[in-house]
């Protein structure tokens, strides 16, 4: 069936142009009716003479031919569409352009990364002695787009002098063409099939469809479906000896199966903002998943935030959605399969902010240690910056604008200042993130120096200290003159020193801010026969002879004194207040006794070395006339009894 189209007056028989108006299959995503773009008509109401145009697989970009003012052939333009407007037209690079040929019928590939086009050459005294009907040469030609830039245009290897329109359909690979035929002297063209392998390599043309012809113009191809092909001819009538009347009639191919383009999978998507839900214009790069190399590129539509990619059988894709200032979106599309080369679509948020979460931790002990302020600054601008921050128990999250590097300080109360940069001009490949970040406190230098009551010597001995703030525990040992350890500043330490012959010594020791060092000087009391020493917070349940957890400490420093002393023995005694009778005094203080005996005896000292007993109430310290006083008696001591 054929149906007429569109009428037209055009004076010269050679000149091929619409007159300012386009037949353009499919149109933004999915359109299939053929329709004038106005942009391209006004630069044909210009001067411009335009034709040919040939639209993208996502319907953003148009190329076509067109012979500009002031130029003296036909070359190929390209046109893309931009926030819902359609840019002023570039003339392509030199490399597909010649200025004594006309580049007619462009043609890309459903990635954008090869372009087939017609070259026309003219024989000027073969077309004069012919009267037109000889001398014009259509040679089909190809180029590559590498790296962003079309290469050199060469020409197809399956090609005559009389091949027009060229059609790459969505595989890539499959190219549909016209080609000028004679029979019987009289000229018609004839539908072509062939198929482009790769590497300058093709499949032999095959002759689909013959097209009974009125004259030497040729057929417009244009894609209606995977299997139905769009043929638009074109027919001259003379109206007087200077003028001609075009008339354009159109019609339906049905493929053979054998020449239909071959299965492919289409991604769609809209890719708007996560917070606002407005469309945003971002770039698409498909990547092959297991070679990393790039194989497609495109660009949503900025006004719905939609776009449309093709993806080709035999791969696995990674995609990478991006916009400026934006987040990335990143997703995986495996195409290996034949029955997963379907439609996706996808819904894309991106995010202009970046939501990272702050996790600071002690360098050395791996604790929680959030900041208890911090300071943002621009890297570029060095102004700092009020953002969105949310508390949380062991860290912070904060919104950071996309687009620019940030140093954060934290700071804390003993710590040092911990500034680290955020780079969000690179990829961010999502909208939150998380770090943990290393604090590392404030020391200062702690010195120790041993000494003797009776000032002889000490030449060895061992410091260990607690930390009553975190859980740090230090342990080395002495060497004489002097030790130096680093203290946490402000922190408070519980420091026991031990030395052979001598009597454990404990204190507490802390290093004030504004401090650089702190001396610490230690007197060590020998061990003599018969000296009695109190042991410090020891503690019973309330009647009771069970020991509570807080008196194991003091009692390990009992069991690492004679561990230092294998010779020393002692004698354990527990003594109570004057509340009660006598006799469950000492019955209590009796088996006090015990059970610390019995604790050091489980802590690897041999049993001959202690003994124990219970006093009662019979050797108070302080009278017992008031609770604190009461507390004081309530003790447990120990005595050398040998050394």
């Amino acid at each position: 069936m054929k149906i007429k189209l569109y009428f037209c007056r055009m004076k010269h028989s050679y000149s091929l142009l619409i007159a300012g108006m386009l037949l353009l299959s499919p149109l933004l995503f999915g359109q299939k009716d053929n329709r004038p773009v106005p942009e391209l008509r006004k630069f044909s109401q210009q001067g411009w003479k335009v034709q040919h145009a040939h639209v993208s697989f996502d319907s953003l970009t148009i190329y076509f031919s067109a012979l500009e003012p002031g130029r003296t052939s036909y070359d190929l333009y390209v046109t893309r569409c931009r926030a819902g407007f359609w840019n002023t037209p570039e003339r392509m690079n030199d490399s597909l352009n010649t200025p004594d040929a006309d580049e007619l019928w462009p043609s890309v590939s459903s990635d954008e990364r090869r372009l087939y086009f017609i070259r026309r050459t003219y024989d000027r005294k073969l077309m004069k002695s012919s009267h037109g009907t000889q001398g014009i040469n259509d040679h089909l030609y190809t180029s590559d787009n590498a790296r962003g830039e079309w290469q050199q245009a060469e020409p197809a290897m399956v090609s005559t002098n009389h091949d027009l329109s060229p059609l790459v359909m969505p595989d890539n690979k499959t190219i549909l063409f016209a080609r000028k035929e004679a029979e019987k002297k009289r000229l018609y063209y004839a539908l072509y099939y062939t198929c482009y392998l790769g590497y300058g390599t093709w499949t032999l043309p095959v002759r689909v469809d013959s097209l009974e012809r009125r004259s030497l113009y040729g057929p417009y191809l244009r894609q209606q479906g995977d299997t139905v092909l769009q043929v638009t001819e074109m027919q001259l009538s003379e109206r007087d000896k200077k003028e001609f009347d075009t008339i354009y009639f159109s019609r339906q191919i049905a493929l053979p199966a054998s020449m239909r383009s071959e299965k492919y999978g289409v991604l769609t998507g809209v890719v708007t903002d996560e917070n606002s839900g407005r469309a945003v214009e971002a770039n698409i790069r498909v990547y092959d998943a297991i070679t990393a190399n790039s194989l497609d590129e495109a660009v949503c539509d900025a006004t719905t935030g939609r776009f449309r990619v093709a993806l080709q059988p035999g791969h696995k894709y990674n995609i990478d959605i991006t916009a400026p200032n934006y987040s990335h979106y990143y997703m995986s599309v495996d195409c290996t399969n034949p029955d997963s080369l379907t439609h996706h679509h996808v819904q894309v948020r991106i995010a202009r902010n970046l939501s990272i979460r702050i996790n600071p931790y002690d360098a050395e002990l791996f604790t929680p240690e959030p900041p208890e302020r911090e300071v943002i600054r621009n890297v570029s601008t060095g102004k700092t910056l009020r953002v969105r921050t949310k508390r949380e128990e062991q860290g912070r999250v904060y919104d950071l604008p996309i687009g620019d590097t940030y140093d954060l300080t934290l700071y804390r109360r003993g710590y040092q200042d911990t500034t680290i940069r955020i780079n969000t001009v690179r990829d961010v490949r999502f909208s939150a993130a998380e770090f943990d970040v290393p604090v590392s406190p404030v020391k200062v230098p702690l010195i120790v120096q041993l000494g003797d009551v009776l000032d002889a010597e000490v030449k060895e001995g061992t410091i260990r200290l607690r930390n009553r703030n975190k859980h740090e525990v230090i342990e080395m040992p002495y060497t004489p003159p002097t030790t130096t350890i680093m203290l946490r500043q402000e922190d408070e330490y519980e420091m026991v020193v031990q030395s052979p012959g001598h009597f454990f010594f404990d204190t507490i020791v802390s290093i004030p801010e504004g401090y650089d060092r702190q001396l610490c000087d230690v007197a060590l009391k020998p061990i003599q026969k018969d000296m009695v020493v109190q042991l410090k917070n020891i503690q019973f349940e309330t009647n009771s002879y069970v020991l509570t957890r807080s008196s194991f400490a003091e009692l390990d420093k009992v069991v690492k004194l004679m561990e230092a002393n294998p010779e020393l023995q002692i004698e354990l005694a527990a003594h109570t207040d004057d509340v009660g009778t006598d006799a469950y005094n000492d019955q209590l203080s009796s088996r006090r006794g015990e059970a610390v005996k019995e604790y050091i005896v489980r802590k690897g000292i041999a049993r001959e070395r202690l003994t124990s007993v219970g006093y009662g109430k019979r050797r108070p310290l302080v009278a017992n006339d008031s609770d604190e006083n009461r507390a004081v008696n309530r003790r447990v001591e120990f005595k050398v009894t040998d050394f």
